[in-house]
């Protein structure tokens, strides 16, 4: 909450949820195109095992845009709809505190419970991430489980690591051999 403070943020701000430009997006998508290939037999198997928690799976880069979504995702619910467009805008300095400003900050999985989160507006998510490394070391993106007025699952948490370290062996693996 501090960063956010420091953004000068306040909780009760609205929350817009914006996405990047058309532009930026198709530099995002040309520059994400490894992870998302890599990570989607990941992802789609990470929501199945999901399906019945209300939670789902959210990729995105390093800057925190969704490049890649799966799971049971109620799209009937806006609040879902919001955060799993591709090009949604989900970093810090856009949504204050969640799992994927913190995971791409801290470079460490974290767990938020609702009102942990910063806005008062994203209080009915809950969410584990983990930050995705690429095979230089360098921070690539993060994976992130979200349920929207979910039951509190800290166990997701572990699961998530597990996930992300999948992408990263996976990663590595379709790298040329020497």
């Amino acid at each position: 909450w501090q960063r956010c403070m420091k953004l000068g943020l306040q909780p009760q701000d609205p929350v817009h949820f914006d996405a990047v430009s058309d532009q930026q997006m198709r530099r995002t998508m040309d520059a994400n195109q490894r992870l998302v290939q890599t990570a989607k037999p990941i992802l789609e198997s990470l929501g199945r095992a999901i399906v019945n928690t209300r939670y789902f799976a959210i990729l995105t880069n390093a800057d925190g845009v969704v490049v890649d979504v799966s799971g049971s995702i109620d799209h009937a619910d806006p609040r879902a709809r919001l955060i799993t467009r591709i090009g949604a805008d989900l970093s810090e300095r856009s949504l204050g505190t969640t799992a994927i400003g913190a995971a791409l900050t801290e470079l460490q999985p974290v767990w938020l419970h609702r009102g942990e989160h910063f806005f008062c507006a994203t209080s009915a998510y809950s969410c584990a991430g983990a930050p995705v490394f690429g095979p230089d070391g360098q921070c690539v993106g993060m994976l992130d489980l979200t349920g929207i007025d979910a039951v509190e699952r800290p166990e997701l948490k572990h699961l998530v690591t597990q996930s992300a370290s999948k992408i990263e062996n996976a990663l590595v693996m379709a790298q040329a051999h020497r």
